[in-house]
């Protein structure tokens, strides 16, 4: 019956010991290598960006009021 009573101090004590455990297990970030310093890498980075970007085009002729007032219908 005790412990009924002190409910919320026995779930603030688990809360309290789930987050020093996550804490005490968690790993360091690994170090994140320096970027280019020459232009021409800089340059070079870049252009590989760019290069594997989709591009999605769309054509399609554009609804009049008669047809978008049909659709609503």
């Amino acid at each position: 019956m005790n412990i009924v009573k002190n409910m919320e101090a026995v779930v603030i004590a688990a809360v309290a010991l789930t987050f020093v455990t996550a804490l005490a297990s968690a790993q360091a970030p690994r170090a994140r290598s320096a970027a280019p310093t020459s232009p021409a890498a800089a340059a070079k980075a870049d252009a590989e960006a760019k290069a594997d970007m989709t591009t999605i085009v769309v054509t399609g002729k554009r609804l009049t009021a008669a047809e978008k007032a049909k659709l609503a219908a």
